[in-house]
């Protein structure tokens, strides 16, 4: 099977659809659409068809999701979407444009970094058979396991910020306003931070790694994300636990700032 579209990649859409209150018979197309949108968070040009494969999409996105809003009007649910509708303060409602970005950033963020994080984990873990069956043989360690994995081969290895005052790292000086680039990736990666770093060990103590942002960035989805990494990985490295890689170079999608892989071919002998 390919772990990526067979498994890593409909487990986080469906659960995001049922937070979302997306019907189910609505769900195919969500199972089959591009995952190309990350590309857009790229700080590099995209080509014209690239460009408008990503407006087809958004302009397909924001069309569904505003009939999505006055179905949840008219019969409201148990969801994100109906409390975003119904949400109020001093008398203002959400328009439909805010809410359209509101929904689109939660149905992204809710299941692309979640792939990345079960596929590159997966392939980390396949090829650290050691560190498998030490997870398999202890199931309890697996919180520590999605912590190390994290670290290890994040789904996300950049990110930008914009100081607010100068600020002086590592003897260098950022101008306020001066927009920066952190590699997140290479920041997990510090040996000064994290003992022997290029090795996995999901037993790593102190493992304070930024896969999730820091501070008021900190990722609001971080809880979800580590639930369903726990459970994705410990259900089927017990399920299968013969499973292997059925391939030596999986490939990667383009992209500078996040880190996930087109397939991930495994076998179950």
């Amino acid at each position: 099977m390919d772990l990526i579209e067979d498994f890593a990649f409909r487990l986080p859409v469906t659960i995001i659809c049922d937070m979302l209150g997306i019907p189910a018979e609505h769900r195919e197309v969500f199972y089959t659409s591009s995952r190309n949108g990350g590309r857009l968070l790229d700080p590099v040009p995209l080509t014209r068809a690239e460009i408008d494969e990503a407006n087809t999409g958004n302009a397909a996105a924001q069309m569904y999701f505003q009939q999505l809003f006055e179905l949840r009007r008219r019969s409201p649910g148990d969801d994100l979407t109906t409390q975003l509708v119904h949400a109020e303060e001093d008398g203002n409602k959400l328009s439909n444009e805010e809410l359209t970005a509101n929904i689109i950033l939660l149905f992204g963020a809710g299941h692309e970094t979640t792939v990345n994080l079960i596929g590159n984990g997966m392939l980390a873990l396949l090829r650290h058979r050691d560190q498998l069956r030490r997870l398999q043989q202890d199931p309890t360690l697996i919180g520590g396991a999605i912590e190390e994995l994290l670290r290890y081969d994040g789904p996300v290895q950049r990110t930008a910020r914009i100081p607010s005052e100068d600020v002086t790292i590592g003897g260098r000086t950022i101008a306020r306003g001066e927009m920066v680039m952190p590699f997140i990736g290479a920041a997990d990666r510090d040996p000064v931070q994290f003992p022997e770093p290029d090795r996995l060990d999901i037993g790593r103590a102190d493992n304070r790694h930024i896969a999730f942002g820091w501070g008021i960035h900190f990722c609001l989805g971080a809880p979800l994300a580590r639930i369903e990494g726990q459970i994705a990985i410990n259900t089927l490295i017990k399920k299968w636990p013969k499973l292997a890689l059925a391939t030596d170079r999986p490939e990667y999608r383009q992209s500078l700032t996040l880190r996930g892989l087109k397939a991930l071919p495994v076998s179950f002998a």
